[in-house]
């Protein structure tokens, strides 16, 4: 990829925890790019060199998204590639990268997306429930007040959700959801690919036990399976 009159950004889905879990083709857009534009440069860079790319970083995330935004389109617009990557999965998808990538398309220039690890995708296909539909929801709001009014809504739809989880509102989001939806079938993904990945499946009384009993710790990815 050398620069033309007008570059391309690359939106470069990246491991969501075991390094290894990367496509050759993300590798080599990684390598062939002029910048990469990363949530965290700490986070990018131990991937960047595991696999020995030595890249100028560009620090992308929701507090300097304006600005940055702007400096990724001028590169671009000059001919520059530029990849984008988040600390782990797909860019854009619960995080500010589909700003970036409405601002490029506008502007008349290539977006290319390279697929790669998903943890909503890992989360549905290891839960071991049958399903030709979903509804994700990402994180739900911080404040109970508001998560358990989306709960209520949420509660009407015949349907699989996921949602991510932080080990801080983990064990509350179960009661609300033992209160709200009673004791659907539920899947927990804990910390996938990584050192201490764990995944607890049931009713979510017992998976609530179970997850007390260890103690919350790490991400969670939730399946709900609210069918009827």
């Amino acid at each position: 990829m050398k620069g033309s009159e007008r570059g391309t950004l690359y939106v470069v889905s990246t491991p969501i925890g075991n390094l290894k879990d990367v496509t050759f083709r993300a590798v080599e857009v990684l390598g062939s790019v002029h910048y990469i534009a990363c949530e965290d440069t700490r986070v990018t860079l131990k991937l960047l060199n595991r696999y020995e790319i030595s890249k100028p970083l560009i620090s992308y995330h929701s507090k300097s998204r304006g600005s940055i935004a702007a400096r990724i389109e001028k590169l671009v617009r000059e001919g520059m590639d530029v990849a984008l990557v988040t600390d782990s999965g797909t860019p854009g998808v619960s995080d500010p990268g589909n700003e970036l990538v409405a601002r490029i398309l506008e502007s008349g220039m290539e977006v290319v997306p390279i697929p790669g690890p998903s943890a909503v995708h890992a989360a549905l296909v290891g839960a071991g429930i049958r399903f030709s539909e979903y509804t994700y929801l990402g994180f739900l709001s911080a404040k109970r007040s508001r998560r358990r009014k989306k709960l209520e809504v949420l509660k009407g739809l015949d349907t699989v959700f996921v949602i991510f989880e932080s080990p801080y509102r983990i064990e509350g989001f179960l009661n609300d959801v033992l209160e709200i939806f009673g004791d659907v079938t539920i899947y927990l993904a804990k910390e996938m690919t990584k050192k201490f990945e764990k995944y607890y499946r049931g009713k979510v009384s017992d998976v609530k036990e179970r997850l007390r009993a260890d103690g919350p710790r790490g991400e969670y990815t939730v399946v709900v399976d609210n069918r009827r």
